[in-house]
């Protein structure tokens, strides 16, 4: 599949970011995504602010938009990546796991494993497997491990939190299972599709929810579609503006917000979604000639229900941005996102009749990794 859009000069990347060692003691952390870490005490995960106080100042609370924060510790043993993609995440934040029995591994591959006698060195990470008693010493190369969580809560990442939060969104249903939360989706005998957990919850059932996986796909393709028209300096302003408008109503509303990030000075900020969209317009009247393309389309987490009835997933895809001028490439770079996408229940007038219907929506966008052409 194809998609497309983007900025160029103002494109993409977290980087810059210490990396950070397990604390002595379990305790509360935010990992901003401008690269600030925050240790504290967490009071409350929102959707729209994470409340949070300072152990040295312990009168007032403090709250940050959840749009700035990558992801969140829990001195408990629980963490959760934004933008979040389970609801049930962020309200089970301040939960200790049910059953942590071993220390956890979070590999640069996305998958998670059970670990005893966990020695990290500057070349690798040496631990056993659990399950097995007299199991030998087994060792990972360090670059190929991305975090440590402790049995007693504390954490460690061994590299930086932006990539770090990719592999730890990634892994957040395999952790869970090994610390005795299970939310994971389980496939349908019959189908070989993934229906939610609550089946009962989806009137439609397992058929009707494929139908719904791939209309969150074929979204986030149309999505491509518009922003390679609004970025291309050839499109007309009218054209370009009713192309916004399009685009606009493909999200949840219009408070979603879009990640960008300057891949010379790692500067990053988000956007509403139409502010983005009028900044992109103007970042594409720079170059005479844009090329956008996307590939790799795909899920990184499938859908799961949270606690608002609505089913929560993560589509990732990989852009390639190019801007021309004298037919000669003066700026491109490569940008791994994700999109969150809702499977919601919403209103619509049909023959004068209110009716409930499901549909699936776009929620913000972020960034993985950028790296220039």
């Amino acid at each position: 599949m194809s998609i497309s859009t983007f900025r160029s000069r103002c494109a993409a990347a977290l980087t810059g970011l210490a990396l950070v060692a397990a604390p002595a003691v379990a305790q509360d952390v935010i990992y901003q995504a401008n690269g600030k870490k925050t240790d504290c005490k967490i009071v409350d995960v929102g959707p729209q602010k994470i409340k949070y106080r300072i152990p040295q100042n312990p009168g007032p609370s403090y709250s940050m938009e959840a749009a700035d924060v990558l992801m969140a510790f829990s001195g408990a043993g629980n963490y959760v990546v934004f933008p979040v993609a389970d609801a049930a995440q962020a309200a089970g934040f301040t939960t200790p796991p049910a059953n942590k029995q071993a220390d956890v591994l979070v590999t640069a591959d996305n998958k998670a494993m059970a670990a005893t006698g966990v020695a990290v060195t500057d070349k690798e990470v040496r631990f056993k497997d659990p399950a097995d008693k007299k199991a030998k010493e087994q060792k990972l190369p360090r670059a190929k491990v991305v975090a440590v969580l402790y049995q007693d809560g504390r954490h460690e990442l061994l590299t930086e939190p932006a990539k770090a939060a990719t592999s730890l969104q990634a892994a957040k249903a395999q952790v869970d299972q090994l610390t005795g939360v299970d939310n994971t989706p389980k496939a349908n005998a019959n189908t070989g599709t993934t229906p939610p957990k609550d089946d009962v919850a989806f009137p439609g059932g397992p058929e009707e929810f494929e139908k719904f996986r791939n209309k969150a796909l074929l979204k986030v393709d149309e999505l491509g579609t518009y922003l390679a028209t609004v970025v291309d300096p050839k499109t007309p302003a009218d054209k370009a503006n009713a192309t916004i408008d399009l685009a606009v109503t493909l999200f949840v509303n219009e408070d979603a917000r879009v990640e960008v990030s300057n891949v010379n000075t790692g500067v990053k900020n988000k956007y509403k979604i139409r502010d983005y969209l009028r900044r992109l317009k103007l970042v594409g009247s720079g170059y005479q000639e844009v090329e956008v393309s996307y590939a790799d389309i795909s899920y990184a987490t499938d859908f799961r229900k949270g606690p608002d009835g609505n089913y929560y997933g993560v589509v990732s895809f990989v852009q390639t941005f190019k801007g021309l001028v004298d037919g000669k490439v003066v700026y491109g770079d490569v940008t791994q996102r994700n999109v969150t996408v809702i499977l919601k229940l919403y209103e619509k007038a049909v023959d004068g009749e209110t009716k409930k219907l499901w549909d699936v929506f776009l929620a913000d966008v972020g960034i993985e990794e950028t790296r220039k052409l």
